[in-house]
């Protein structure tokens, strides 16, 4: 920490929370000098905002110049990942050097502590999930979801390799700035809810603004001489309510449509194949069990509590017109 305050390293800026959070601390008092590594240079609005405390380094992930730097950072947000499974088997492995080779090599910049921004994903939507899950529920990320096996093995990364880290496990989150390609699938709720047969379904809908609180007080804990109660623990950050795909119809105004697993998966995974939609079987199977977390923990250690909740953020999201709204890309 220099004697004007903290230096922030950031990755996944150029991203929905990530451009959020990055805002955050550009006008936290607390942070000195906040350093930005991602693949896309930032926007030139973000650039203007403090240009003699933010150093954005526009580098992939995995290479020397990133770990370069973010070396000796107080605390790293790390937050920069491939969210969009490729189409091909080339680009599932671009993804799974983007999120698992690339947490490793900004770890190993040796930053004083690190924020592992990960996902409710890694839990994986089974039958049989408590409502709701707590921390001390073991993870088993459902194979047709790259994106959550990768997010568990980035978190065993961050854990044998970072000094001192924080896991902090987001529900789905949206709000005014969210890409373009979620704001169009929420929106086609409007014309029916998918939902497999036989399974129970429970999401949450977790604010934006939330989501970047809870991070920047897990970041502050983290930083301080006594780890604030969440060095070397997961945190899950998520909304007190959840809603089954009848509550989301409800909100929405249409109706649920309920396919056999396979019929859901493949139409999915056709979707994606085709270009019509991101989401195919690694989305899909996320409403094949509930999915919704405890948020106990980050309101003993954090004092933090979502102001909205899931019911709000769909609905303020559904009644949000989102034409023109960037698609972003992977980080």
């Amino acid at each position: 920490m220099t004697a004007g305050g903290l230096v922030v390293g950031l990755t996944g800026g150029t991203g929905h929370i990530g451009g959020l959070l990055l805002r955050r601390l550009l006008d936290d008092p607390a942070v000195a000098e906040v350093r930005s590594v991602a693949r896309r240079p930032l926007p030139a609005a973000t650039g203007g905002l403090a240009p003699a405390r933010l150093t954005h380094t526009t580098e992939d992930l995995r290479t020397p110049a990133a770990r370069e730097a973010l070396r000796g950072v107080d605390v790293l947000f790390h937050l920069g990942a491939q969210v969009w499974q490729g189409r091909s088997r080339a680009g599932l492995q671009e993804m799974y050097g983007v999120n698992v080779e690339g947490t490793r090599n900004v770890v190993l910049a040796h930053p004083g502590a690190v924020v592992l921004v990960s996902s409710a994903s890694v839990y994986g939507a089974w039958p049989a999930n408590p409502l709701p899950m707590d921390e001390a529920h073991d993870p088993r990320p459902n194979a047709e979801c790259p994106y959550a096996v990768h997010k568990l093995v980035a978190e065993r990364t961050c854990v044998q390799e970072a000094g001192r880290w924080t896991v902090v496990r987001l529900a789905a989150v949206l709000g005014a700035h969210a890409d373009a390609r979620v704001a169009r699938a929420v929106r086609g709720y409007h014309l029916a809810v998918p939902a497999m047969t036989g399974a129970a379904q429970a999401v949450q809908w977790l604010d934006e603004a939330d989501a970047v609180e809870g991070l920047l007080r897990t970041g502050h804990a983290l930083a301080s001489g006594a780890g604030g109660g969440v060095a070397g623990e997961v945190v899950n950050l998520a909304t007190t309510d959840w809603l089954g795909a009848q509550d989301v119809a409800r909100i929405a105004g249409s109706r649920v449509v309920e396919l056999p697993r396979p019929a859901l998966i493949k139409a999915s995974e056709l979707g994606r194949r085709l270009g019509v939609t991101p989401f195919g079987a690694d989305r899909a199977v996320l409403v094949a069990g509930p999915l919704a977390l405890s948020i106990d923990k980050a309101t003993k250690v954090l004092g933090w509590q979502p102001a909205k909740n899931s019911a709000q953020v769909l609905a303020a999201a559904l009644e949000r017109g989102w034409r023109g709204l960037p698609r972003n890309r992977a980080l």
